[in-house]
């Protein structure tokens, strides 16, 4: 996994459509069971549709909300595109897969290999403090998942090995992560 140089996505967003106008309302930090709580809640209004962006080149994203207290994200996800193992700094995260099927990949110490599960549409996953994962598309011509973080994410740690020790890249949280 490597991180590239690649077009930024065109912030801000319209306005927010009428049916998401409760994120207004967020006014504290929140932890990863309310984040899920959350996403969930978004999911079941279907306005995350209006996010969906399908680019075969790299992994996009589109920004539903932000203040202070928290960062929303939908993630479209093709074949062949992943993360890369990462975390979230000093954020928390609920996930909730809107359609097609992730999968989300998880490390061990002790030199037993990475774990992993498949994520289907309706499916949730907390994230709490030092979370660290990889995500990647397992089925679906288009698979979707929608990442609500607080406090907003401003940086990630992202996994490598360097002659065979794990090292940690700081990164600011915008950075798309692609496969190297």
């Amino acid at each position: 996994m490597t991180t590239h140089t690649l077009p930024p996505p065109p912030w801000p967003f319209p306005t927010l459509p009428q049916e998401l106008r409760f994120l207004e309302d967020i006014d504290h930090v929140m932890e990863a069971p309310e984040l899920v709580r959350l996403a969930s809640r978004i999911r079941d209004t279907g306005a995350w549709r209006d996010y969906l962006v399908e680019r075969h080149e790299y992994r996009d994203y589109r920004l539903v909300f932000e203040n202070e207290y928290t960062d929303i994200w939908v993630l479209s996800w093709l074949p062949g595109q992943t993360t890369g193992f990462h975390d979230h700094d000093v954020s928390q995260v609920g996930i909730a897969v809107l359609q097609g099927e992730i999968r989300e990949s998880h490390m061990h110490m002790g030199g037993e290999p990475p774990t992993s599960h498949v994520m289907r549409a309706g499916d949730t996953q907390e994230g709490p403090y030092g979370y660290i994962h990889q995500v990647q598309h397992e089925d679906g011509a288009l698979a979707a998942s929608l990442h609500a973080y607080s406090p907003p994410l401003m940086r990630v740690g992202q996994y490598r090995e360097r002659d065979g020790r794990m090292i940690r890249l700081p990164e600011p949280g915008r950075t798309r992560l692609t496969p190297g």
